[in-house]
Order: C-alpha cells, then sequence, then structure tokens
C-alpha cells in the first residue's frame, strides 16, 4: 500500500518528467526523504497533523472509452482469460502500448465500450492518459478520479531545502471546498521552520507551487 511519501513523491517526479512511467528507484529514494520532513513538521507544529497528502486518483488505473470495434475486440479477448492481461486486437498502437505499460488486468464496466485498465503502481497516470487518447480507437482516457477535493500537502525541494504547503480545507469539498487555509514551512536538514502568508509569498517557490495548485493565499 503506498504512503502519503510515496503519494507525494510520485506527484514531485511526475512534474519534472512526463515519461510514461515513474522511476521506481527514484521514488522509492524520493519518498524517503519525505516522509521524515513530513513527520519533523507534524512534530514541531502538531496543530497540522491531521491535514495528509491528497491522493486524488488509483495509481496504476485509466478509465477507456473505446469506440465500438475496438471495444468488442477487447471484450472478445478477454472471455475466460486470466490475469496477466495480453491483448492483440490488431490495432498495432494500442496492443503496444498496452505492453510497453504492462497492462496487468481489465474491467468492462456497464457501460458498453468503457473499461478500466490496470497497471502497476509506477504508471505516470496523466501521461499514459493522454498517450490513450490520441490514439485511433480511443475516445477518451483519463485517470480513475476520485470524486471531490480536500486537504493535502505539496512541496519543492531547491538547494537542499524542502518548502511545503499544507492545505486545510472544509466546506463543500466535493465542490471544490468553499474555504481553505495555508499554512507554509520550510524543512533544512533537522530545522523546521513556520512562515506567515506575507513571508512565504516572498519566496519563489511557494509562489509558484500555490499558482501552480490554484490554491488560495487570501
Amino acid at each position: 500500500m503506498l504512503t502519503e511519501a510515496d503519494i507525494l513523491a510520485d506527484r514531485l517526479l511526475r512534474r519534472e518528467d512526463d515519461g510514461l512511467l515513474v522511476d521506481a528507484a527514484d521514488r522509492q529514494e524520493l519518498a524517503g526523504e519525505l516522509g521524515p520532513v513530513l513527520s519533523r513538521i507534524r512534530d514541531v507544529y502538531p496543530a497540522v497533523a491531521d491535514i495528509a497528502v491528497w491522493a486524488d486518483f488509483a495509481f496504476g488505473e485509466l478509465l477507456l472509452g473505446l469506440e465500438p470495434s475496438l471495444s468488442e475486440a477487447v471484450a472478445s479477448l478477454l472471455e475466460g482469460q486470466t490475469e496477466p492481461v495480453a491483448l492483440r486486437t490488431g490495432n498495432a498502437a494500442f496492443d503496444t502500448l498496452n505492453e510497453r505499460l504492462g497492462l496487468t488486468a481489465v474491467d468492462v464496466l456497464s457501460r458498453f465500450e468503457t473499461v478500466i485498465f490496470y497497471f502497476n503502481e509506477h504508471l505516470n497516470v496523466p501521461a499514459a492518459a493522454a498517450a490513450y487518447a490520441a490514439m485511433e480507437g480511443v475516445e477518451y482516457a483519463e485517470r480513475n478520479g476520485y470524486l471531490g477535493d480536500g486537504s493535502d500537502i505539496d512541496a519543492v525541494k531547491s538547494e537542499g531545502i524542502w518548502y511545503v504547503v499544507a492545505r486545510r480545507a472544509w466546506g463543500d469539498c466535493p465542490s471544490g471546498c468553499i474555504n481553505e487555509e495555508l499554512f507554509f514551512f520550510i524543512v533544512h536538514a533537522a530545522d523546521v521552520e513556520r512562515l506567515d502568508r506575507e513571508q512565504a509569498m516572498g519566496i519563489a517557490e511557494f509562489r509558484e507551487l500555490v499558482m501552480n495548485r490554484g490554491w488560495r493565499v487570501l
């Protein structure tokens, strides 16, 4: 099971590299560094201990809408097949990408021509969705996302220093959250410093992180 440090490490690596797979060793190393960073913040500032990293989609899963001919080919190939799945639909690009990404299982949903493809947890889900969406025979491809929004933690590292933002969000979060409060931390070695909003917005790393996430600072 993925830890919140794994989830955050995956997010950071996806920002740096739009490859179809996240490097397993890089994620493990980064998660090993992020775990203690999160623990130090919570130890020094227990008021934010309830805020955790938000996973907004299922790791290793893609929701695909297929055109009728491709959907029928997939459905026929799944009959009586056990995992791992090896699809040979005749759509060369589609079949090659399935193999390259390590397709392991397929669920055909009640809505005809809609499937969930399962891969390992190192799939770069947004990049893989874009690759499938561009293929002939695929009407759409998207993350198998979780509904709503919520509290979250994000971070960026620059010159050996971690810049961490914890977001507490509440109030109708399934529709995007009405209220939010941001907490800003700098973590260097064993030192943790909390900054107020005005101080944080004077630092480029915090400004860019908040802006990219679309979080409010007022």
